[in-house]
């Protein structure tokens, strides 16, 4: 899902995005710029979680992270930035 939102983003935002530096850890689809992710409508499930659990707490929002600790439906495969960079897609 990710390969067709990139392939679907058109050049130059696609190119922005890629270009931007990037802080290790950052997510790669982060845009700095636009302070938004850049995939959102197809971003995994740890990022449509995040800032709602109290193991991944927002430093903006700490106050949304009620829910208990997040069980993954989804199989981990890696990292955003660190396992997985744009030389992957």
């Amino acid at each position: 899902m990710i390969h067709k939102k990139l392939k679907a983003l058109p050049k130059k935002l696609r190119d922005d995005l890629k270009n931007q530096p990037r802080m290790f850890g950052t997510c790669i689809f982060y845009d700095l710029h636009k302070d938004q992710c850049g995939i959102h409508s197809v971003r995994p499930e740890v990022c449509r979680a995040f800032g709602y659990h109290k193991d991944l707490v927002c430093f903006r929002k700490p106050e949304l992270a009620t829910k208990e600790t997040l069980t993954f439906k989804e199989t981990h495969i890696g990292y955003l930035s660190i396992d997985f960079t744009w030389k992957h897609f």
